[in-house]
């Protein structure tokens, strides 16, 4: 029950602060491989996460994709409450939309992981493309993922609770918000010294964030052409890897 309800709050904290915010209509939104976009009449934009297909495969209804293409960026941001991956994809690029980070503000990828360097990090979720940056800022990582276990510094997912116990510092991906684990260990993170929660598709309310135990949010930022940033995310790529984007810590 006590999970429940830290689910309902940060659900209900999140959609009192969307309700606030301008509503407009979606000009176009795209579900990549590895990202979507969404982009409003007003010239707002977001980039979203979309969840890996070999965890669960991505099926889809016309009825649901019909509700989608036909909502408007308040509607989509509403269903971030959902564990469909069509319909977080879609809810998590309009939440980046309504609530987005300052690109001006926040501090360089690089100049904040140090922090945690030679320490223990618990990530939950295997990313290539982050990997390589996790190894140069000089972490200990273990990896909790039933598709790798097995490879080097990779574990089974259902192990994570005692890696991050082990733990002094923690990572986790959008999947963590989906599957509502977050929602369910934030005495444990704060235990930590640090949790770092990783975009794309985290909205800028790092107040609701803080209190279940997240105080580090990884994001992108746009600040490169949108034209861009769309094409590459159409093209399947990674959000690690388009120029259009920033990463910075907030």
């Amino acid at each position: 029950m006590k999970s429940l309800n830290h689910s309902i709050n940060f659900f209900e904290r999140l959609s009192e602060i969307i309700n606030q915010k301008q509503d407009a209509r979606v000009s176009k939104l795209i579900l990549g491989w590895h990202a979507s976009f969404i982009s409003a009449s007003d010239g707002r934009a977001g980039v979203g996460f979309v969840p890996d297909s070999r965890i669960e495969p991505h099926t889809a209804r016309a009825v649901h994709t019909e509700e989608l293409l036909n909502a408007s960026l308040k509607k989509l941001a509403a269903l971030y409450v959902s564990p469909f991956p069509q319909e977080f994809a879609a809810a998590s690029a309009a939440c980046s939309a309504l609530v987005p980070f300052d690109s001006s503000g926040g501090l360089p990828l690089d100049a904040v992981m140090t922090c945690a360097r030679s320490d223990k990090v618990a990530v939950l979720g295997y990313e290539r493309d982050l990997l390589p940056f996790m190894s140069d800022w000089g972490w200990r990582f273990a990896i909790f993922d039933d598709r790798f276990a097995g490879r080097q510094n990779c574990f089974p997912q259902c192990e994570f609770s005692r890696g991050v116990r082990e733990a002094e510092w923690v990572w986790l991906s959008p999947e963590a918000i989906r599957d509502r684990w977050l929602l369910s260990t934030q005495n444990i993170l704060r235990e930590k010294k640090g949790c770092f929660l990783q975009g794309p598709g985290i909205p800028a309310t790092p107040e609701i964030f803080f209190e279940v135990g997240v105080n580090h949010l990884v994001v992108p930022t746009l600040t490169g052409d949108k034209a861009e940033i769309e094409a590459h995310v159409s093209a399947g790529g990674s959000a690690w890897l388009c120029r259009g984007l920033d990463w910075k810590v907030f």
